[in-house]
């Protein structure tokens, strides 16, 4: 099973930008998720630690619209990796 995830996002209101940061059980499967979540090209994923990312949002769909699309993303990719646990926040 993949475990928990839970899903808040910080929004700079002045700018409509919002950006979720995304922490793995696993630190060597971190580049796969890069790779997976990078396909999007509404995002930009970063890696900001050696287990985890974070992804600010471009595009014209809203702050709220864009954090739900991260996380149904984040979900197809533990459903194919089910022995690792992430955990969405600010």
């Amino acid at each position: 099973m993949a475990g928990p995830s839970c899903a808040r996002a910080y929004l700079d209101e002045s700018e409509g930008v919002a950006a979720v940061r995304i922490k793995l059980s696993d630190a060597d499967q971190l580049q796969r998720l890069l790779s997976f979540l990078a396909f999007d090209s509404n995002v930009i994923v970063s890696q900001i630690g050696r287990d985890e990312v974070e992804i600010s949002f471009l595009g014209s769909l809203n702050a709220n619209a864009q954090v739900m699309h991260s996380e149904l993303r984040l979900k197809m990719w533990l459903a194919a990796h089910p022995d690792v646990i992430a955990v969405m926040q600010e």
